[in-house]
């Protein structure tokens, strides 16, 4: 294309390479862990606790090393991550007061991350350190971040009565107390956002927010289907109202067909790819060359209406809310584009 053709003002930026997208990813388990496919998509993500290289892959991923970018456990709600954020900054009671279950055997299981050191720390001091370390490294990891993403879900919380602190149901085999679950409404995940919001400002004014809404997994009941649907429609006015928090139905839609892709399928690289994009920035339209559907042509006969300048306002407003909601495309549609 020639000098003429082309101007800083109507040039599209090209998409952003695989190699320089830069990511943080919190929160992720052995069950679903979406750092490890970014990084199969060829995106860098950061990890602030890595794993001894001398361990087994078996063993890592079951200690949760390098399944997100610090071993929080899989997280999700807007809740549990703001308390988590509050702790690394000092300012939340779990910074000088960690809770620990004790076990059968005589360990202790930190309740914040029951899953993540399932085998418990031998006392308390080593299981407060142990906490600690883990705090630091995570506000180090925050302050140096550019782009957080975070999944987000509706798992089950418990309440503590006491504290009104919440924590992940453990899994099966780790004692707990017999605390009520945490109920999720859309008062209490708008008010845990702004908490989550504020926490990651303090870390790190310039941060990025990319959310990603996970579907509900298969077979959920209808009251976790429900819930779903509520996160996804906080989400949406989340991102409406902070420039730096983005969030795309069509990326939640994509990562729900990543994470059920089997590795060896023949597209599960080229989605990999693709999301790792989006999830760094680049816009859908960028990806597919800019190409837009054609308008369509006047009916034979109908002569065109003068549209009134004010109902024209407001219908591009609404158009504008939605966001881009009216990019989303049949997803084979967008493998088909992407692989070109």
């Amino acid at each position: 294309m020639s000098d003429a053709e082309t101007s800083p003002e109507t040039e599209a930026t090209p998409p952003q390479p695989p190699a320089a997208i830069r990511l943080t990813v919190l929160g992720g388990d052995p069950a679903f862990a979406l750092a490890p496919l970014l990084r199969r998509g060829g995106a860098t993500v950061a990890e602030a606790e890595p794993g001894p290289k001398q361990a087994s892959a078996a063993l890592l991923t079951r200690f949760h090393y390098g399944l997100a970018s610090a071993r929080a456990g899989r997280l999700g709600d807007v809740r549990l991550i703001a308390q988590l954020i509050e702790e690394a900054r000092g300012i939340a009671p779990g910074a000088a007061d960690p809770v620990f279950w004790p076990q059968p055997d005589g360990t202790l299981v930190d309740a914040a991350r029951p899953g993540v050191d399932p085998a418990g720390l031998p006392d308390l001091a080593s299981a407060t350190a142990y906490r600690q370390a883990h705090l630091a490294a995570l506000a180090r990891l925050i302050a140096d971040t550019e782009t957080l993403v975070l999944p987000l879900a509706t798992p089950a919380l418990l309440t503590d009565p006491a504290s009104g602190r919440v924590f992940p149901r453990p899994p099966a085999g780790i004692a707990a107390p017999d605390w009520p679950e945490a109920r999720t409404t859309a008062r209490d995940l708008d008010a845990g956002f702004a908490r989550l919001r504020d926490g990651l400002q303090a870390l790190n004014p310039g941060l990025a927010l990319r959310l990603i809404v996970l579907p509900a997994p298969p077979g959920a009941r209808a009251e976790a289907r429900t819930a779903q649907a509520l996160l996804a429609a906080r989400a949406a006015d989340w991102a409406q109202g902070d420039a730096r928090v983005q969030h795309d139905p069509v990326l939640d839609a994509l990562v729900g067909r990543l994470c059920a892709l089997p590795a060896e399928a023949a597209d599960h690289d080229r989605l990999a790819a693709l999301v790792a994009r989006l999830c760094g920035g680049a816009e859908l339209l960028d990806l597919l060359g800019g190409a837009t559907a054609p308008l369509a042509p006047v009916a034979e006969g109908r002569r065109p209406r003068h549209k009134d300048p004010e109902r024209r306002a407001k219908r591009k407003a609404r158009a504008e809310a939605k966001g881009k909601t009216a990019k989303v495309m049949c997803e084979d549609e967008l493998l088909e584009a992407f692989s070109k």
